[in-house]
């Protein structure tokens, strides 16, 4: 109880009591009243597509599931051995490798389940050789093309390996992750979804949001070394940067397909800093053989990267200002930065030329860098421009944009989540600065779909131009969208921020530029955003259930 008090204590104090508060009655809540377990059963897939899916299994091949075993709860073995027999794709096999258990239950669990099952193939160690080492051990006895990476002690959905193996007939992918949540250790409650992106990976870096299910090629595996016992606690993540350094064809499977057991004799939860500080290790070393060599600092028990600024990249920062709007405080701010090449300079522009304005300054420009900033932005952290900068000057990279907030601390932008209500959305609007966000997202730095040209850093070399015939934010989010069409991608940093409440550019409101709405519908019709989840409501980017999944009535896509 002393432990939890003073969880709570330090929580509150960088928290603030109004948000501990909000946030200890929604984890009430959810304890109490469960109300994700209604969710969830709601979404589970009905029996009678699951006997349409063992009448019609897709051509995918022998998929290996790989299950290191150290001292498991005989009972959850066995759980785990019954959702795999109750896949509906028939072409699988388990390999169970035993870590030399030194509990005579487990053992006797084993060779329970291995009697079950031609499929369910158990194989014991002859020495210890930890997580990574006992998997690797399970791969090299795969029989199959594909391998499924899978704890001792969680659950399969029944078609979660159906559901791969359509990935794999359709698209061929290299690596498939699904969505998951977590399930208690005694299997009542179902907890915690964790609806994910399309592969973004500036979200890997900054976490393993891959995680479960993890469904990886075993020719690539074999090219990457397979897992690496230096990590342990973080395997998963080591080995998801060094396959996706290799690949891009990352398949997500947008379904709850895998239930982590909240277990707490496991690793993730015994040692969770041991975990963390293996990420750190693995994003650096990532980092590195990708090129952009830097650090990977934990701060608050996430990760911050800093990566190292190739040469002396010059900067020319342009200050947009309204007919009217005093400028000067916004421009002597930035220019009083820490970073040396740069020139500022203060650009008018009225609300129906400014997209024209920003094409002319950019033109103008021989800097490597362009950071736009609306006059009305203040209050900018010291080292704004290094911090856009390290993200800016990757090859991968189009557009970089800083959390803004609101002057009571609030977050006014924290890059757009589109095909929303109204078009484009800020995401989680209104939060606290100091709130984790969904999955941690508003303190690490991640991959957005959009980003406002209130103040954004683009290299030259890969600005295009605004479409001038836009007035209002959604010049930017079409500017966003086509930059991703060129095979860019944008990232937002909450570790550089500003003060910023201009609405118009910002899209704070329901209401869009009647103008501008029509002219983004038409050449975005049905656009979908690859940095958020489609199961989430389109009212608002707060990362809330769409309200037909609240209400049990979501329809299963085939």
């Amino acid at each position: 109880m002393t432990n939890l008090w003073r969880r709570v204590k330090d929580y509150a104090a960088y928290h603030g009591a109004g948000y501990t508060l909000r946030r200890a009655a929604e984890k009430l809540w959810e304890r109490t009243l469960h109300p994700y377990e209604r969710v969830w059963r709601g979404m589970r897939t009905p029996e009678s597509e699951l006997e349409a899916q063992r009448q019609s299994p897709p051509a995918a091949g022998l998929i290996s599931v790989l299950i290191p075993v150290y001292n498991t709860e005989p009972a959850l073995l066995r759980a785990l051995a019954a959702s795999l027999q109750a896949q509906t794709y028939p072409d699988w096999e388990a390999c169970l490798y035993d870590d030399c258990s030194t509990r005579a239950e487990t053992l006797s669990a084993l060779d329970e389940i291995g009697a079950l099952d031609g499929r369910l193939h158990v194989h014991h160690g002859e020495r210890n050789q930890g997580i990574s080492g006992s998997t690797n051990s399970a791969a090299a006895l795969a029989a199959g093309e594909w391998l499924a990476l899978c704890d001792h002690d969680d659950l399969l959905e029944p078609d979660a390996l159906w559901q791969v193996a359509r990935v794999i007939a359709q698209e061929q992918p290299d690596l498939i992750y699904s969505d998951e949540d977590k399930v208690t250790e005694n299997g009542r409650w179902h907890t915690d979804p964790h609806f994910k992106p399309d592969f973004c990976p500036d979200n890997l870096r900054a976490g393993n949001y891959i995680c479960h299910l993890m469904v990886v090629r075993k020719a690539l595996f074999k090219q990457v070394g397979g897992l690496r016992g230096a990590f342990n606690g973080s395997q998963d993540h080591d080995l998801a940067l060094r396959c996706t350094e290799v690949t891009r064809r990352v398949a997500h499977i947008p379904r709850v397909l895998y239930h982590w057991r909240t277990v707490r004799s496991s690793v993730s939860h015994q040692n969770l800093m041991r975990c963390v500080e293996a990420s750190r290790r693995a994003v650096e070393e990532h980092m590195a053989r990708i090129g952009w060599p830097g650090q990977a600092e934990i701060q608050r028990g996430n990760l911050r990267l800093r990566y190292e600024i190739k040469g002396a990249p010059s900067v020319d920062v342009f200050v947009m200002a309204a007919a009217g709007q005093n400028a000067q405080a916004c421009a002597d701010m930035l220019a009083a930065d820490s970073w040396p090449d740069k020139q500022v300079s203060v650009i008018s522009a009225g609300q129906d030329d400014r997209y024209a304005a920003m094409n002319r300054a950019a033109a103008s420009s021989l800097a490597d860098m362009l950071l736009f900033v609306d006059a009305s932005v203040t209050d900018a952290s010291d080292g704004l421009i290094e911090e856009l900068m390290m993200y800016a000057q990757r090859d991968d990279v189009g557009a970089v944009t800083p959390r803004l907030l609101s002057r009571r601390g609030r977050i006014t932008h924290g890059g757009f989540a589109v095909g929303m209500e109204g078009l484009a959305q800020c995401r989680e609007q209104n939060l606290p600065s100091h709130a984790n966000g969904w999955h941690l997202l508003m303190q690490t730095s991640h991959n957005v779909a959009a980003v406002s040209a209130a103040c954004v850093m683009i290299r030259r070399d890969h600005f295009i131009p605004f479409d001038e015939g836009y007035r209002e934010g959604l010049g930017a989010v079409d500017w966003s969208l086509s930059l991703i069409q060129r095979g860019l991608r944008h990232v937002f940093t909450p570790h550089g921020q500003g003060v910023c409440e201009s609405g118009a550019l910002l899209l704070t409101g329901r209401a869009r530029h009647e103008a501008d709405a029509a002219r983004f519908a038409a050449r975005w019709p049905g656009v979908q955003d690859p940095c958020y989840s489609a199961l989430f409501s389109r009212k608002k980017a707060n990362y809330r259930l769409m309200r037909r999944l609240e209400k049990r009535r979501w329809k299963h896509a085939a």
